[in-house]
């Protein structure tokens, strides 16, 4: 009797493990990256060499992090509106989640430059924290340009009517991944807080 053949899972149901995998594996990445900085920063403090300039959050974070919080959920509201055929929906939310993408990038190459330029003002680079924090925040960034690749096809996509209860994957994905990106950064804004307070702590006691 011949071995039966393992049945293959749905196209759907395929997309959907890739999908989780391809996150998880991008989440133990910041997640490392994010335990380092951290750890670096709070040995490097009580070392006998430790950062000599203080630390501070750019303030253009803030309305960025505004702007990527709004991308994500205009993705979800596109995604529920392919799940309902609402073709109208799906192409508004995903003309602003392209606006919204573009200009997280335009306040985020500024909250960029202000890290380099505090690096800059340092005496000598191994005094100052601005050069680690720039290298995360670059990471985000990077992801955050695929993102906006991906975010460029899949509006594309949605003003063909390309998505509907039944052909959601793509956007699903992006979606996904945007609110990804929300919990790193999250996650990142958090970790600079506490080098903040590690580094200038020492600062201010010296």
């Amino acid at each position: 009797m011949s071995a039966s053949k393992p049945q293959l899972l749905p196209v759907e149901a395929r997309t959907s493990q890739g999908i989780w995998l391809f996150l998880i594996s991008l989440a133990i990445f910041f997640l490392a990256s994010i335990l380092l900085y951290v750890v670096y920063i709070s040995l490097r403090v009580q070392s006998n060499s430790p950062f000599t300039q203080r630390l501070s959050m750019p303030w253009s974070f803030l309305p960025s992090t505004v702007l990527l919080v709004g991308v994500s959920f205009c993705l979800e509201m596109a995604y529920r509106g392919a799940r309902r055929d609402r073709h109208s929906q799906v192409r508004n939310y995903m003309l602003a989640a392209c606006a919204m993408g573009v200009g997280f990038m335009a306040i985020q190459s500024d909250g960029m430059k202000q890290l380099l330029d505090g690096l800059a003002s340092a005496t000598s680079r191994s005094e100052s924290a601005y050069g680690y924090t720039f290298i995360l925040v670059f990471l985000h960034a990077a992801h955050v340009v695929g993102g906006m690749i991906g975010l460029w096809i899949t509006a594309r996509n949605a003003m063909r009517n390309a998505y509907d209860h039944e052909r959601s994957a793509g956007l699903r994905f992006c979606t996904l991944y945007w609110h990804f990106l929300d919990l790193v950064w999250v996650a990142l804004i958090a970790s600079f807080w506490i080098a903040i307070w590690f580094v200038n702590s020492k600062v201010a006691a010296s």
